[in-house]
Formats: structure tokens, sequence, C-alpha cells
């Protein structure tokens, strides 16, 4: 039965809040969407505190980022705009400031090499933008790129400002998708501190790939590594 307007509010209500208490967004910070028409969208309001965040304080707007209904949207909503129009099969979009992960994109880092198959398996890759000049048409253009270049990334890492995870199903999966990307950079934080960092070779990334596109798992490994149970 498909969802009503009341309840994909009450998901982006109870994900704010969910963020906000697992301290992966402060203050006013972040900004989640979710696409409930092929035309139109439900995105927080501006300056809204999403640990206290009500329903009323969800915006509808069109793909041009006309107001619907509602108060004032994000600011960020451009950002949000241009992941949609690049994705057709995108639902959800969370923007949030997770302190491990907005010290990654604080730095140049680069994610090519990939230590942990979750990675893969959650995030699709994690993409890294150019730095933009936050809320100007910069944004929406770099976001853009990057889906174009990464179309299967549904992880962003925003340089000098935080991170978006995209999802094609609904915001908690968004949501789920900024949790692991914050545990992934607080294991990586702590890979670096022992000195090492196991990075996946290619041939590991190569099976981990083929069960992503839905091989048999034990299909992917030598035969001569499976034992008789």
């Amino acid at each position: 039965m498909p969802r009503t307007q009341e309840q994909y509010k009450e998901d982006i209500v109870q994900v704010g809040k969910e963020l906000y208490e697992k301290g992966l967004l402060v203050g006013t910070d972040g900004n989640m969407s979710i696409r409930i028409g092929r035309n139109e969208i439900f995105i927080t309001a501006s300056g809204i505190c999403k640990g206290k965040m009500q329903a009323e304080n969800i915006t509808a707007v069109d793909m041009e980022g006309n107001v619907l209904s509602g108060q004032k949207p994000a600011r960020d909503i451009r950002m949000h705009l241009a992941a949609y129009r690049q994705r057709p099969d995108i639902k959800a979009v969370v923007h949030a400031h997770p302190p491990i992960t907005t010290g990654y994109a604080m730095s140049e880092v680069s994610f090519d090499k990939v230590a942990l198959p979750e990675v893969m398996f959650a995030l699709k890759g994690i993409s890294v933008t150019r730095y933009t000049t936050p809320t100007t048409i910069e944004v929406p253009r770099e976001v853009t790129r990057v889906l174009k270049e990464y179309p299967e990334s549904e992880t962003i890492l925003l340089a000098n400002h935080g991170a978006l995870t995209i999802s094609t199903t609904d915001v908690y999966d968004a949501f789920y998708k900024m949790e692991t990307l914050e545990m992934f950079a607080r294991a990586n934080i702590v890979s670096k501190i022992l000195g090492h960092t196991r990075y996946l070779n290619e041939e590991q990334m190569k099976n981990v790939n083929r069960l992503i596109h839905g091989e048999p798992p034990d299909s992917v490994i030598s035969p001569d590594t499976i034992k008789e149970e």
C-alpha cells in the first residue's frame, strides 16, 4: 500500500531525531528530503533543529524548488534537487555533518582504495567533491558532476562541508548509509593510528563486486578454499 504524505513526513521527523541523537548533526545543521511524486519532494524547513522537528517543519517543493506548501525550505535545497534530477531512481537524500566524516571532508582524501567491504556493499563506494561555496550554484553543479562520474556511488563526501547519502528505497536507508559512513571513518582513523591499513587488492575487490551483483557467495572464491562442513 502506498505511503501517505503524513507517513512520509513522519519518516523525515524520525530520521532527523535519530541523526541528532547519534551526534551525526548538531544545532540546526543538516537536511533530509523524500521524493513523493515525479515532480514533488518533501524537504526539511530552514533553520530547524532536527532533534525537535515536527511534521509542520516539512516543506513540499517542486523539482524547480518552488514552494508548494509549508515553510522556507532548507538552504541546501539545490543540492537535493540536483541529485534527484541526475538520478531519477533516487527516493531520498540525507545531508549531515558527522564529526569524523567531516574531518575527512576537511582533508585531502581519496577513497580509491577500499579497506572495508561494507563500504562497497552498503555505500556503493565513496565519492568526493571539489570545494564549493556553500548554497551557491557551485554546489548542485558539483554534486551533478560526481553523480555522473560515479553513477553507482550512493555516498558523497562534500569537501570542507559534510556528507550526502542517497537511497533508491527510503529515507531510513539513506540514514543507515550515513551511520555506516561515520563508522567507517572512525575505523579508518584507528587503522591509521595503529600504523597500517590493509586495503583490499584488485582480486578481493573484484570478488566483492561479484557478490554485490548477485553471484552465490562460494562461487567467488577458489574451490580449494571451500571445506566440507
